[in-house]
């Protein structure tokens, strides 16, 4: 095999991945313009053909956490820090039930 041979394949490779760069922006401008339910139907036809990694890796993308949607949703976090913060500028630190003495 010559280096004309290797350039070749990296030329060809590079073209490949342009082009396969091109079919996923339009296929992302497509589903951008869906409305909300054709979308769902987009994305049921696609579902089959993902796999648990590609499934992880648009995660990783997105940035989605399990457990923190979860505390989200119910409110789990956000009930916890309130009612601490209202009962220290009601009372005393360290002040259990808001008397001085």
């Amino acid at each position: 095999m010559s280096e004309g041979d290797s350039n070749k394949r990296s030329r060809e490779g590079d073209e490949a991945a342009a082009a396969l760069s091109q079919k996923a922006q339009k296929w992302a401008e497509t589903f951008g313009g869906l409305d909300e339910e054709d979308a769902y139907t987009y994305l049921e036809e696609l579902a089959p053909h993902l796999d648990r990694m590609h499934v992880q890796f648009l995660q990783g993308i997105i940035g989605f956490d399990d457990e923190g949607e979860e505390e989200e949703d119910f409110g789990e976090s956000d009930e916890g820090e309130e009612g601490s913060e209202d009962d220290g500028e009601e009372g005393v630190p360290g002040d259990a039930d808001g008397d001085d003495e």
